[in-house]
């Protein structure tokens, strides 16, 4: 059974909310209080991660740059994986 991946979705959804409040640049930045401790999470990664940026004074907007570059890094993870993922089973299979 396929279980979804939890982290990048929630992670989405928080950007998706930032580029529909327009909060793209310190000037638009917008206060933004999580409601799920799944959410919560995905907020404090993307702080960490310099995607979320505050004005300092409790408001955050998103570095869509940092973004870009945040799921791109993923998905050549992802694909990576599923290569060395076919190797092996290539592998696996010839001896």
């Amino acid at each position: 059974m396929a279980v979804p991946p939890v982290r990048p979705i929630a992670e989405r959804r928080i950007a998706q909310h930032f580029i529909d409040a327009g909060a793209v640049s310190m000037a638009d930045a917008i206060r933004y209080a999580p409601a799920r401790p799944g959410r919560q999470h995905a907020f404090e990664r993307l702080k960490g991660a310099d995607v979320l940026k505050t004005d300092g004074q409790g408001k955050w907007w998103l570095d869509e740059e940092r973004w870009s570059s945040r799921r791109s890094d993923r998905r050549t993870r992802v694909v990576l994986t599923m290569l060395a993922v076919a190797a092996a089973g290539a592998f696996a299979a010839l001896r």
